[in-house]
C-alpha cells in the first residue's frame, strides 16, 4: 500500500482486543495513534464482532481505557443485524438467542424481537438470531433449534470460533453454529459480521463512503483483514494480538498492510 493510498483513508475501523488493548492493558501508543487520526479529520469506529454487549456498553468499557468514544464510533455486529433485518425481514417477528441487553437494543432498532418461547406452530418466529449470548441455557438453545428446524430463517451475528479472554478463550459463535449445524445439519443462511458483506455493506451505508476511503484494522487474519480485503477496505494487520509473522507467512490472507503497531500507521501519514 502506498503513501498515497493511504492518505485517501477516511475512516479507521477498529478492531479492540489484540489491537487497542490486550485485556485490561492498553496497547502502547495505540489509542494515542487514534487521538491523533480525530484531531487529522480522520473518522475512527470501533467494528466489533462481539455481540453479547450493547453499544452503550462499549462505549463505557472504552472509558475504562481512558478513551471517550461518542456512540457513532461503536458499531457491533448485532447493530448490523439490526440493519440485515429491518432492511430484509422489516416486521417480522423474531427470536433472539442473545443476551438481555442486545436484545433490548435489537427492540430499539424497530427489530420485532418476541417476549418469552412460544410452543403453538402458529406462533413460531419468522427468524431466529443467534448471537453471542452469554447468558445462555440449554432451553433457550433448545427452543431457537425447534424453531430453526420448524424453517424460520437462522442469522448467526458472526462467525468468530472463540472470544479471547485472561484464563482461556470463550467459547464464541463458532462453537454454538457447530452445535445447531450437529443437532439439524444445517449452517446458518445469513452470517452478518466480519468477514461477510453484511456487515461491509451495514459500514458503507452509515458512513457514506467508498470502499477505497476505508481500512479495518486488526490482529485477526480470518475476520479483520479478511473482512477487509474481501470488501475492497484497505486490510490492515497489526502483529500486538493474535497473528504471528509466522501465521501470517502461512495464511492465504494476504493484508494491504502489515504493522507491528498501530501506532506506526502515524509516520505513513506524515503525522509522527
Amino acid at each position: 500500500m502506498t503513501k498515497e493510498e493511504l492518505k485517501q483513508i477516511k475512516l479507521f475501523l477498529m478492531d479492540m482486543d489484540g489491537t487497542v488493548y490486550l485485556g485490561p492493558q492498553k496497547i502502547a501508543g495505540a489509542f494515542e495513534a487514534l487521538e491523533t487520526l480525530r484531531r487529522n479529520g480522520r473518522k475512527v469506529c470501533f467494528l466489533t464482532n462481539n455481540s453479547s454487549r450493547s453499544q452503550d456498553q462499549y462505549v463505557e468499557h472504552l472509558r475504562r481505557y481512558d478513551f471517550v468514544a461518542d456512540q457513532s464510533e461503536v458499531y457491533t455486529s448485532s447493530l448490523a443485524t439490526c440493519g440485515y433485518l429491518n432492511k430484509h425481514h422489516k416486521g417480522a417477528k423474531v427470536y433472539a438467542l442473545a443476551t438481555p441487553c442486545v436484545r433490548e437494543e435489537m427492540r430499539r432498532q424497530g427489530v420485532n424481537v418476541i417476549e418469552g418461547e412460544p410452543t403453538e406452530r402458529t406462533d413460531y418466529p419468522d427468524v431466529v438470531v443467534v448471537a453471542f449470548d452469554t447468558t445462555l441455557t440449554y432451553d433457550r438453545l433448545y427452543a431457537a433449534c425447534r424453531y430453526i428446524n420448524a424453517g424460520a430463517t437462522y442469522i448467526a451475528t458472526h462467525p468468530d470460533n472463540f472470544c479471547p479472554a485472561l484464563e482461556c478463550n470463550m467459547p464464541d459463535m463458532g462453537g454454538f453454529i457447530a452445535i445447531i449445524q450437529k443437532t439439524l445439519d444445517k449452517l446458518p443462511d445469513v452470517i452478518v459480521g466480519k468477514p461477510y458483506h453484511p456487515m461491509a455493506e451495514a459500514v458503507g451505508e452509515k458512513f457514506g463512503l467508498k470502499p477505497n476511503e476505508i481500512a479495518m484494522v486488526g490482529d485477526r487474519l480470518y475476520t479483520d483483514v479478511r473482512f477487509g480485503v474481501d470488501n475492497g477496505f484497505a486490510g490492515i494487520l497489526v502483529l500486538t494480538g493474535e497473528t504471528t509473522r509466522e501465521m501470517l507467512a502461512e495464511s492465504t490472507v494476504r493484508p494491504t498492510l502489515v504493522l507491528d503497531t498501530f501506532a506506526d500507521i502515524l509516520p505513513m501519514l506524515d503525522l509522527a
